[in-house]
């Protein structure tokens, strides 16, 4: 068993303080994975089975309060050496997560925000690159204040996790926050009277010609389709399967996490032509709809899109992959609670 004692120069000692590292005994790089318990002497403490090399940060409870070098920047995770441990805490927090307000585009009305969540290490290494996520609705990924219902997410927490467990590769991910115009940005239409309230096309050439340019001139991205990719839920789902299927030259990864397929008298469902190389994460929930029959239909759909993948030639758990969730629900919670599951299969650790 190893005794751990943190010191934090300055702490109330009442506030919660978590240790996350590698393995089960350090709730395998869950942010508040063990409790710390504190002491009357200004110090918290845990006994734990933990080997020497064992990876481990100090938390309280986020990455984003993770602890940092001091100045605000991420700090390497400590390594547990032989004996106790004896750590003294320099400071709280780094600046994983950039906003960008009031993003314009030449081709939409509203300007809109966009929050940038930084992958572990970006700070710690100067060269290397990242795949980067695109997805919409961003407003309900990283934070409760913005969140519809105030369930956000937990995007950027749960992007960390699974690059700190080794599972899925880091990756900037960037959420795209909606505007007043959602449902004609997010729903391509077949044409007809109800052509001139089809703002996807523009939408695209937004993500396309104006956002991607920007990030990828502001932060360590990764090129090509294989390294970029676009998600989102309910209409976020569906514009990002029209999305792959006009640009797969941008983008190589999409994830539908509950489409609207029903959209404009299921739209996409008419002609869904999934360009080659396109790798996509499919789902939704069994419990999606006010009553039985509108959950059946929705599942309905949903698989006849699967079948799609499959006649095309793209194979089950490598190319695509199919899920209905036991229990999921048509809400932000539902699908943060599986984004772990996405990151996993559109960027695996190690390709």
């Amino acid at each position: 068993m190893v005794e751990f004692v943190v010191r934090v120069p300055g702490s109330p000692g009442w506030e919660p303080l978590f240790l996350a590292g590698g393995g089960a005994a350090l709730g395998d790089w869950a942010a508040a994975g063990v409790p710390l318990e504190p002491c009357g002497d200004g110090t918290a403490r845990a006994r734990l089975p933990a080997a020497p090399g064992t990876r481990f940060l100090v938390t309280r409870g986020t990455w984003r309060t993770a602890e940092s070098d001091g100045g605000g920047r991420e700090r390497p995770p400590r390594e547990l050496a032989d004996g106790d441990a004896d750590i003294e805490v320099a400071g709280w927090g780094r600046d994983a997560v950039r906003y960008h307000a009031d993003f314009r585009s030449a081709h939409l009305p509203h300007a809109r925000p966009v929050t940038v969540a930084l992958p572990p290490g970006y700070e710690l290494g100067a060269a290397r690159r990242y795949p980067v996520l695109y997805m919409h609705d961003g407003q309900n990924l990283f934070d409760a204040d913005t969140s519809f219902a105030g369930v956000p997410w937990a995007a950027g927490e749960t992007a960390e996790r699974e690059a700190r467990r080794g599972l899925a590769a880091p990756a900037i991910v960037v959420g795209v926050g909606n505007s007043p115009d959602r449902l004609r940005e997010y729903g391509p239409r077949r044409g007809g009277p109800d052509a001139t309230d089809d703002l996807s096309e523009a939408y695209g050439r937004f993500l396309v010609e104006e956002l991607q340019p920007f990030i990828d001139a502001t932060y360590r991205t990764e090129s090509g389709p294989a390294a970029t990719g676009v998600a989102g839920s309910s209409m976020g789902g569906l514009i990002s399967l029209e999305l792959c299927r006009r640009y797969p030259r941008v983008f190589g990864r999409c994830a539908a996490l509950s489409p609207s397929l029903w959209w404009d008298r299921e739209f996409f469902l008419g002609d869904v032509g999934w360009p080659p190389g396109c790798r996509v994460w499919l789902d939704t929930g069994e419990d999606e709809g006010s009553n039985r029959v509108g959950r059946q239909a929705n599942v309905a759909r949903t698989r006849k899109l699967a079948r799609h993948f499959a006649l095309a030639g793209l194979r089950d758990g490598v190319e695509f992959a199919y899920r209905e969730v036991p229990g999921g629900t048509h809400n932000e919670a539902s699908w943060g609670a599986r984004f772990g599951d996405v990151l996993r299969f559109l960027f695996p650790a190690g390709e």
